[in-house]
């Protein structure tokens, strides 16, 4: 049996220890700053925001061409191996498609997979595909085992500013209810991405009112297996909420991946969000 090897977009949002650890190739999402166009993977989370600073225009992500996709399966499968590859949302992101087209010259030998999920969501079902690939499992085994996964992972996250993502449009489907209430309230969105579906969680009105039902949303789906927190900016909220977190889940904080999100996720959350993502346990 030929081994697999895992490749993700850059949505996950994984440090580039573990993508090297566990051998996983990340083919970059594009972010723009008005015509200019850079590969994420040349910037780093303060050359982000920095940039942000300077360019009058708000940034915006694209989803890689197909032939950066196409590349790396071929890459891969001259070498000798089957590739599953996880991407972020089909609904709200056209890399899975990017990748699904590029798949096509290889037949079984490329599977594409819809996480349902982004940043740190994505993140651990990348992992979790990384680590069965890496014990020898095979294609078809890796893809069913995160199909499971997508329905079991929730991203549950908390915006400090509705302008970043009226702007970019990834929560049309929820957008008027919360306009409603922000018309007068300065208001804090609690929202969970599972299985490739926004639902808004609660509006709170105060940055300690959000995280205190981030905590409760993430008591109800106890007994988990996996948990992770990223942040865009905001560092010292962030390991605040994460040692929270670890006594919610009886787990040693050092268990829970902790990031800075990347562009596919700030671009659009804006600075200051803050998210935490659970697999419920089967």
């Amino acid at each position: 049996m030929d081994s697999v090897k895992i490749v993700a977009d850059s949505g996950c949002d994984l440090p580039a220890d573990l993508v090297a650890q566990y051998d996983i190739t990340i083919v970059p999402v594009l972010v723009r700053f008005g015509q200019e166009v850079i590969s994420d993977d040349k910037l780093t989370s303060d050359q982000f925001w920095e940039r942000v600073k300077q360019t009058a225009q708000a940034p915006a992500t694209s989803s890689p061409a197909p032939i950066s996709f196409q590349k790396v399966f071929q890459r891969l499968v001259e070498a000798g191996h089957d590739v599953v590859c996880l991407t972020l949302p089909s609904k709200y992101s056209g890399t899975f498609n990017a990748a699904w087209l590029a798949a096509q010259e290889f037949g079984e030998r490329v599977r594409v997979v819809d996480t349902g999920s982004f940043s740190l969501g994505m993140g651990l079902q990348v992992l979790q595909a990384a680590r069965e690939a890496l014990a020898g499992r095979g294609a078809e085994f890796i893809e069913k085992m995160i199909e499971n996964l997508r329905t079991r992972t929730s991203i549950i996250f908390v915006l400090d500013t509705l302008e970043w993502v009226r702007r970019g449009g990834r929560l049309a489907g929820i957008m008027p209810l919360i306009e409603r209430v922000a018309r007068a309230l300065q208001v804090k969105p609690v929202i969970e991405m599972c299985n490739g579906e926004f639902r808004l969680v609660a509006i709170t009105r105060s940055p300690r009112a959000a995280l205190q039902r981030l905590e409760e949303e993430i008591r109800a789906r106890v007994p988990v297996e996996a948990a992770a927190a990223a942040y865009t900016r905001g560092r010292e909220i962030a390991a605040e909420f994460v040692a929270h977190l670890a006594t919610i889940l009886n787990l040693p904080a050092g268990d829970i991946l902790v990031t800075e999100a990347g562009p596919a996720f700030a671009a659009h959350a804006g600075p200051n969000a803050l998210g935490a993502v659970v697999i419920r346990r089967q």
